[in-house]
């Protein structure tokens, strides 16, 4: 383990392999559930579409695609 900061909001956080601490993983868990769940019932929509309509960060949607 080790003292690192969150790579989203700063805070400190002990660390074993994530980056994030663990309130901002969860943010990111309902993002990422968020963005399923409109890809599935719009399996051709645009980056931008689902953006505008799930109000998930760019940089989380683009995060997802290269996962």
């Amino acid at each position: 383990m080790s003292l690192c900061n969150c790579d989203k909001c700063g805070r400190l956080f002990l660390a074993k392999w994530e980056s994030r601490c663990t309130s901002c993983s969860q943010l990111v868990l309902k993002d990422t559930h968020k963005v399923k769940d409109f890809v599935r019932e719009h399996p051709r929509a645009t980056l931008i579409e689902i953006y505008n309509m799930t109000g998930v960060p760019l940089q989380t949607i683009k995060e997802l695609m290269r996962a």
